[in-house]
C-alpha cells in the first residue's frame, strides 16, 4: 500500500534499514528486535506512528546502554521497547482492520439512532467491541476479528435505515400503522417484482405466502438449472465434434494450400531460371542449378591476364547483370573466384580472391547493390570443373560464379 505522507515513507524506509543491534548485543536485543519486526510487518510506522517513534527511541537507548557496558541498563530499556513494539503492532492491527466499523459505529452516536433503534444499534457497538476483545486476547486471530468488524458494520446500516424509517414515529409524524403499512407495501412490491400473486394481510402470513412462493420459484429454478446443465452438456459435446471437424478441415486445407504454394513457388523460380538464362548469350554465362542455389557462370567475363582488373570484353557481361540482380531482389549473392592449377597455389587464390572481390565491388558501386547482400570467396584451383591437362579444361577452370541463394528452395 502506498504511503501518503512523504515523512511517514521516510521513517518507514529508515525504521526498515537501520541496523540497530551490534552483534554482542544479539542475545540481549533480539526480544524487542523480534518484536520490532512483527510491528513493521503490521505497518506500525504508517498507522501507530506515535508508539512506533516511541519504541525506536527505546531500543536506540538499550543499544547505547549496552555499547556503553551497562547491561541492566540496556535489558530494561530493550523490554521498554518490546512492550512498546508490541502496543505498536496491536494498534496497528486494529487500525487496518477496525477502522471501516469504528467509523461507522461512531456515526450511529452523531445519528442518534439509540433512541429510534437501541437494539440494533447496541448490537453494532458489541460486535465491535467483540472483534476489539478477540485481537487483545490473541492478535493472530485477525479473520475472526475481521468478520466481527464487518457484522459490526452491516448491524450499523441496519440501525441507520431502521432509525430512517423509525423516527418519523418517534416525532409523531407517522403512526405505527403507517410504518406497518410502510413495510407491507415494501413486501407487495418485492412480491411483484419476483413475479409472484398478491400476499395475504399481516406480516406472518404474508412472510410465510412470501416464502412458500419463493420455494416454488427455487424449485423451478433448479428443475431448469438441471434440464440446462443437460442441454449444456449436449452442447458441449457437439461442439467438440464440431472442432474436430473444423480442425480435420484445416488440416486438409493447409495441406492443399501448402501443396498450391509449392507448386506455385516452383512455378516462379522455373521462371526466373528461364529469364535468367534468357539474359545472356551461351559465350556470355550460362545458368546451372545446384541444390537449393542458382550458379550464374559468367563465362565470358574476362580479365587482364594475371591481375583482377576486367578486360574490355566483360563490359556485355556486367552490363546485363542488373538484370539478374533485378529478377531476384530478395536473394543474396555470393561471388565466388577459380584459376586453372598453373602456377603456385598460393598466387592462384589471392588472384581468385581478388577477381572475386573487385564483381562484388562492381556489384556495389555501380549497380547500387546493398553490401550485406553479397560476397565474395576465392577458392583459387581447389574446384576445377574440367581437367586441367588441357588448354580448354583450363579455360573452364579459370572463371566467376555467382551464387544466388533465395529465401525459398529454387525448384
Amino acid at each position: 500500500m502506498a504511503l501518503r505522507c512523504p515523512a511517514r515513507a521516510l521513517l518507514l524506509l529508515i525504521a526498515t534499514l537501520v541496523p540497530w543491534a551490534s552483534h554482542a548485543a544479539d542475545d540481549l536485543l533480539q526480544p524487542a528486535r523480534t518484536a520490532r519486526e512483527a510491528a513493521l510487518q503490521a505497518e506500525a510506522p504508517r498507522l501507530a506512528t506515535p508508539a512506533w517513534i516511541r519504541a525506536e527511541e527505546q531500543l536506540r537507548t538499550a543499544t547505547g546502554r549496552e555499547e556503553q557496558g551497562d547491561a541492566r541498563g540496556a535489558a530494561r530499556r530493550a523490554e521498554e521497547a518490546r512492550v512498546l513494539y508490541a502496543s505498536a503492532e496491536l494498534s496497528a492491527i486494529k487500525a487496518r482492520l477496525l477502522t471501516g466499523a469504528r467509523e461507522q459505529v461512531l456515526a450511529l452516536e452523531a445519528a442518534g439512532t439509540a433512541r429510534p433503534a437501541p437494539r440494533t444499534t447496541a448490537r453494532a457497538q458489541e460486535l465491535l467491541h467483540a472483534a476489539e476483545a478477540a485481537l487483545d486476547a490473541d492478535r493472530r486471530q485477525t479473520a475472526a476479528a475481521a468478520d466481527l468488524a464487518q457484522q459490526a458494520s452491516r448491524e450499523a446500516a441496519r440501525a441507520q435505515a431502521l432509525a430512517g424509517l423509525l423516527r418519523p414515529a418517534d416525532r409523531h409524524a407517522a403512526s405505527t400503522e403507517d410504518i406497518a403499512l410502510e413495510w407491507e407495501a415494501t413486501l407487495a412490491r418485492a412480491a411483484a417484482a419476483a413475479g409472484l400473486g398478491a400476499l395475504p394481510p399481516g406480516p406472518e402470513a404474508a412472510a410465510g405466502a412470501l416464502a412458500t412462493q419463493l420455494a416454488t420459484l427455487r424449485q423451478q429454478t433448479d428443475q431448469q438449472a438441471g434440464e440446462l446443465h443437460g442441454r449444456t452438456r449436449e452442447v458441449a459435446a457437439l461442439e467438440e465434434e464440431i472442432h474436430e471437424l473444423d480442425a480435420r478441415l484445416a488440416r486438409t486445407s493447409n495441406e492443399a494450400r501448402d501443396l498450391t504454394e509449392r507448386i506455385e513457388a516452383g512455378e516462379h523460380a522455373r521462371g526466373q531460371y528461364e529469364r535468367l538464362a534468357s539474359l545472356f548469350t551461351p559465350d556470355q554465362a550460362v545458368v546451372l542449378r545446384q541444390s537449393d542455389a542458382i550458379v550464374l557462370r559468367l563465362v565470358g567475363l574476362a580479365f587482364t591476364p594475371g591481375t583482377a582488373r576486367f578486360a574490355p570484353a566483360a563490359k556485355p557481361v556486367l552490363e546485363r547483370l542488373r538484370g539478374a540482380l533485378d529478377l531476384y531482389p530478395a536473394a543474396r549473392f555470393t561471388v565466388e573466384g577459380h584459376t586453372d592449377s598453373s602456377g603456385d597455389s598460393a598466387t592462384n587464390q589471392r588472384l581468385s580472391q581478388a577477381r572475386a572481390e573487385a564483381l562484388r565491388a562492381y556489384l556495389i558501386r555501380d549497380l547500387q547493390m546493398a553490401p550485406g547482400r553479397i560476397s565474395a570467396v576465392g577458392h583459387g584451383d581447389s574446384r576445377p570443373v574440367a581437367s586441367n591437362a588441357s588448354a580448354a579444361g583450363r579455360s573452364q577452370n579459370r572463371r566467376i560464379d555467382l551464387v544466388i541463394t533465395t529465401p525459398d528452395p529454387a525448384f
